[in-house]
């Protein structure tokens, strides 16, 4: 049983506990109540009927033999009365009682005065003389001499022995037979309404476990959620009502960047694009005025602008296949060392040409990582062609491997124009290019370093970047040990 059909399983175990204690109590006051009236009706004239027989008080003197009399009497056809003589003030003047049984001295005359009239409802209560506290039904009559009210005959309809077969009839086999009846119903009535929780919950509990599998499912957390099943829908829910909230803000933000980068890629192409038609409409215009060092030398500056357009387009097509996941990186183990050698050995000739010195600090021995080797080359190649580019002549720059307890780090620094503070955020957005980027740039498509953070993402590398203006920028991120 799930906890929600034990929660309310037990509430209503507890109702019907509550519901059969209180119909138990109920049932009981009801049934007292309707003995007392009975047996308050049949006998309440029996007070009567002893007043009558012989005459007990006589010019203020009590006759105590004719009342011994009388209650012995009395008591053999009832054996549960217990008769009382009574002055006008209620005072208790005899009984045929044990002396020492009676704790009273006086009966309130209230609800005798209650009783003697003839439209009183009944049950009427009063105190019971060998009982304090305990009210009692009663019957009650006038006692007159010569025509004088001398007192009253005061009958208890249900003395000690009433008390004591009562005692006795609670512990008979009926009582216990009335009181399993009422346990069997309950538990029966309890049986019922859990299986009834079941079928209503049984929904409930599928649901729940729907959501939760497919909150699973997306988190990477594996969350635990506590609680009934309620609760956990609502927690899951919860978590699932602010992914999407956060994914729906995401898909905003990628169609706002999708948008700006159209936006950008549309001027950028048609910058070289119209530069390019533009020498092409001139060499067809004046090609018979025009001498060959000329023609060739728009030529070359067309043929510039094709390149730029080519590097570009090879880069947005790079790009989608990132962002899409087309792109998956193909482990496999090499020597760090050799490969930043490599690369740097690409770009000896641009620096010389920049006039840039182009160093390398590397380590010996065993330098092997685990990683795809093409993408990795191409975050080198576009991390160091980027430092040569914003380097001004006679600049520096430095492509170190460095090792530690996490594993190598591999750190591109130069000594060139640098990036702002707050342009830092920016840089690795498409088509940024900070304020005091050289004209140089201008043969970039203005992707490198977004480039470089999609692959280095897939590997689950981080980078980090260092810079101040004019003095210098600095590229680094860690790869992992590989024994």
């Amino acid at each position: 049983m799930n906890s929600l059909n034990k929660k309310l399983s037990l509430l209503l175990l507890g109702l019907f506990i509550l519901v059969g204690i209180l119909l138990a109590l109920i049932t009981r006051y009801s049934t007292v109540q309707y003995n007392l009236e009975i047996t308050q009706r049949l006998n309440g004239s029996i007070a009567m009927y002893v007043a009558a027989e012989e005459p007990l008080i006589v010019e203020g003197k009590y006759n105590e033999k004719a009342l011994k009399k009388l209650a012995q009497r009395s008591m053999i056809i009832n054996p549960t009365v217990e008769v009382y003589l009574l002055d006008n003030a209620g005072k208790i003047i005899s009984y045929n009682l044990p002396k020492d049984s009676v704790k009273l001295d006086q009966v309130p005359l209230d609800a005798i005065a209650q009783f003697l009239k003839e439209d009183s409802k009944r049950p009427i209560l009063n105190s019971d003389p060998r009982s304090p506290g305990n009210n009692k039904a009663f019957s009650v009559a006038k006692i007159f001499n010569n025509g004088k009210q001398e007192g009253y005959i005061y009958v208890i309809l249900g003395g000690q022995k009433y008390e004591e077969l009562a005692n006795d009839i609670s512990k008979n086999f009926i009582m216990r037979l009335a009181i399993a009846a009422i346990i069997a119903v309950v538990l029966l009535a309890f049986l019922i309404g859990s299986l009834m929780m079941m079928k209503l919950t049984r929904p409930l509990k599928k649901l729940r476990d729907k959501v939760v599998h497919f909150q699973k499912q997306s988190d990477d957390d594996n969350k635990i959620y506590n609680g009934d099943e309620i609760l956990q829908l609502n927690q899951a829910f919860d978590d699932m009502s602010s992914r999407i909230e956060h994914q729906l803000q995401q898909i905003k933000n990628a169609d706002q960047t999708r948008r700006d980068l159209i936006t950008n890629v549309s001027h950028d192409l048609r910058t070289p694009l119209s530069s390019m038609q533009g020498y092409l409409d001139t060499l067809l215009i004046k090609q018979d005025k025009m001498d060959i060092q000329t023609s060739k030398h728009y030529i070359q500056i067309a043929r510039k602008h094709c390149g730029r357009l080519g590097v570009m387009i090879n880069d947005l097509f790079e790009l989608s296949k990132l962002d899409a996941n087309i792109i998956e990186p193909h482990l496999e183990k090499f020597s760090m060392a050799e490969l930043i050698q490599d690369v740097c050995m690409e770009f000896l000739h641009q620096a010389k040409d920049k006039d840039v010195t182009l160093r390398m600090k590397l380590l010996e021995g065993n330098t092997t990582v685990e990683a795809d080797i093409g993408l990795m080359q191409r975050v080198l190649e576009n991390l160091v062609g980027n430092a040569i580019k914003h380097t001004p002549q006679n600049g520096k720059v430095l492509v170190k491997l460095e090792k530690s307890t996490e594993g190598f780090k591999v750190i591109i620094h130069d000594n060139g124009r640098g990036i702002s503070e707050h342009e830092l955020p920016n840089i690795f957005n498409r088509l940024y290019r900070a304020e005091n980027t050289s004209q140089d740039s201008t043969s970039s498509s203005g992707l490198g370093l977004a480039i470089v953070k999609k692959i280095l993402d897939i590997h689950h590398f981080s980078i980090q970047v260092k810079s101040q203006l004019n003095k210098g920028t600095q590229f680094s991120f860690m790869m992992p040990l590989k024994q």
